[in-house]
């Protein structure tokens, strides 16, 4: 009867292809310090002036995230240059109006092109940011500070909270800590901006994902009155959605006048009210008429009052207390993903002539996470847009809008206004970071011996990190194996440029061969099935494997080919296992087992034994310990 002794590490650790990381949908919390200063610039003629971004900082945390200048003024002969990004908004003479300039940039050039000198007045508004990211998981409630501590002096504070497009999360509601609503901020279905300090609480909602690149068209204007003290309901039956968009919400204008004697002023207010409502604008502005002279006293309050806001969602209402009545224009906007071929440097965005069809106007709106950065623009026509946002471009006998965002995150341009329209393939120039995926044991230390495939993208990996090279705004999964042994299948679902780390369970595994005498066996080969270690035993019966992944598995030991045990053993920290063999003695490097040991005690000598058994090297016994 042969038994045998195996000692085998099977694969089963803390994080295996069995077991799934995800790196969870997250919403982006910036805390935006940002400091004002208007300043008059003398420039000789062919001369020029620099700015340099400021040396104090609003607080710890902080990261300084680049600066804004607007010119109070045209000056035809000024031209801008930055040593690293730079952004420029145009007048409607084309003449410089802003200028953004990004982060890398440490100073700023203003080159005057004049012979003469040029007092130039701009205003200059210094940005820093301190970012967070929260996981999001179901419901959930943000609660934001603004600002979120002491700011240096000359400091003005603001926060922007950002979900994904594709993130299967948006915007519920905004409201003070005590549950009414608050007042005071933007909002759309992703993002929230505030601008005014205080506490606040934002409920975010599990919704529908947005497409990263979508056309956006505007219906036609609808009109309504609401009589005094009536009220207005839509509820988006009225609204002939093209077939194959969707109903993204409505530009809403509510407007009244009236004219009262003073002391005599009506009371009541108007209401937008709707799923999501930003609110533009509220105006209640009360003028008094009165001649030059004493001719006509003033005795009259003539009271204008409108509010304009952008509301998300199928249905809205609008509501007076007023004694006037109140008219209302509203525009609805709809939506539809675009046809669009991502490539790693740049995304093909296909507009078709029926797509530009049934709307006052059309737009491309490109929205990309933060490891993307829209670089350029160009239109069938190969106009090419870049460095640009917010301008107005000669298209027809109109104007065109286009903008890329400071930060490349963004970019919308107008495809259709009216029958003027350009069918055909956009071109956005896009350059991509990497993803890189910390991956750290549960010390925190760097791992290394890492590789990784991606199911969408080209990954590779270094010591203490994946590398992703993602070009596409979606989801994906990335297999890490560790020592070639796959070790953890990573579902990345918030592309961020500082993801969570994925962390190892890597232990040392000490193995201890004993006889049946508990006896140190030298010379054991040990391995771990399915991880890549083996060795021998030293004197002691003793090695020690490094570097073991987390998990439960079979321990091998072969003793001279003749006996061979297996035992398992579970790894979730630094461990010590003891395997004992049936082996009484090695004699010449042959195991005696206690079935040898049976024999001799039959007639045989240990000599003969010995001569016996180093001609038949047959395996004696085999034994597996569970």
């Amino acid at each position: 009867m042969t038994k045998t002794f195996l000692i085998t590490l099977g694969l089963a650790a803390l994080i295996l292809a069995a077991t799934t990381v995800v790196i969870p949908p997250t919403a982006k919390l910036e805390q935006i310090a940002y400091k004002v200063e208007e300043t008059t610039i003398k420039i000789q003629g062919a001369g020029f002036a620099t700015l340099a971004k400021p040396y104090v900082t609003p607080g710890e945390g902080y990261v300084y995230a680049g600066m804004k200048i607007e010119f109070l003024g045209a000056y035809p002969s000024i031209q801008i240059g930055a040593d690293g990004q730079l952004s420029k908004t145009f007048d409607q003479n084309g003449f410089i109006s802003a200028v953004y300039v990004g982060p890398d940039a440490s100073k700023v050039t203003l080159v005057n092109t004049a012979k003469d000198q040029v007092e130039v007045k701009v205003r200059v508004t210094y940005t820093y940011v301190k970012a967070s990211y929260i996981p999001l998981s179901g419901d959930s409630v943000i609660e934001v500070n603004v600002p979120d501590g002491k700011l240096a002096q000359g400091f003005n504070a603001m926060a922007r909270l950002t979900i994904e497009p594709y993130a299967p999360y948006v915007v519920k509601a905004v409201e003070k800590p005590d549950g009414t609503p608050a007042t005071v901020y933007r909002v759309e279905p992703k993002v929230v901006e505030i601008n005014t300090p205080g506490k606040y609480k934002i409920s975010i909602a599990q919704g529908a994902p947005m497409p990263a690149a979508i056309l956006v068209k505007s219906l036609s204007k609808q009109t309504a009155t609401v009589q005094a003290s009536g009220q207005l309901a839509v509820t988006g039956a009225e609204v002939g959605v093209p077939q194959g968009w969707r109903l993204l919400g409505y530009a809403v204008f509510a407007y009244t006048a009236d004219a009262n004697i003073i002391g005599k002023e009506a009371a009541g207010d108007i209401s937008i009210e709707g799923g999501l409502v930003d609110t533009i604008t509220d105006v209640n502005q009360n003028i008094i008429v009165r001649s030059v002279s004493y001719l006509v006293p003033p005795v009259w309050n003539f009271n204008i009052r409108y509010k304009i806001a952008l509301v998300y969602g199928e249905q809205f209402k609008v509501s007076t207390n007023l004694p006037s009545a109140v008219n209302v224009i509203y525009i609805p906007i709809v939506y539809k993903e675009a046809q669009v071929k991502w490539l790693p440097d740049r995304a093909l965005v296909n507009v078709t002539e029926a797509e530009l069809a049934d709307g006052q106007w059309t737009a491309i709106v490109m929205q990309l996470p933060e490891l993307a950065r829209i670089v350029a623009v160009r239109t069938p026509g190969n106009a090419m847009i870049s460095n640009a946002t917010d301008v107005k471009l000669v298209w027809g006998s109109g104007l065109r809008a286009a903008s890329i965002s400071p930060d490349g995150r963004q970019a919308y341009l107008v495809v259709q206004i009216g029958d003027t329209k350009e069918p055909g393939v956009y071109t956005f120039m896009i350059n991509w970071s990497p993803m890189r995926i910390p991956v750290v044991d549960t010390k925190g230390r760097p791992v290394s011996y890492l590789s990784a495939t991606a199911d969408k993208f080209e990954a590779s990996a270094s010591a203490g990190y994946v590398e992703v090279k993602v070009y596409k705004p979606e989801p994906f999964t990335v297999d890490v194996s560790y020592k070639g042994v796959k070790a953890a299948q990573v579902v990345v679902n918030s592309l961020v440029a500082k993801p969570q780390p994925v962390t190892l369970g890597i232990y040392n595994v000490k193995v201890v061969v004993v006889g049946a005498l508990n006896q140190p066996i030298s010379e054991a080969s040990v391995s771990l099935e399915g991880f890549p270690a083996s060795g021998k035993t030293d004197g002691a019966g003793a090695i020690v494997f490094k570097d073991v992944l987390a998990g439960t598995y079979k321990v091998n030991v072969d003793v001279g080919g003749r006996v061979k045990v297996s035992q398992d053993i579970e790894v979730n920290g630094d461990v010590e296992k003891v395997v004992k063999t049936p082996i009484v003695a090695v004699v010449g490097g042959v195991p005696i087992t206690t079935l040898d040991a049976v024999a001799t005690v039959g007639g045989l000598s240990a000599a003969g034994l010995y001569f016996a058994l180093s001609r038949r090297k047959e395996p004696v016994a085999e034994v597996e310990q569970i």
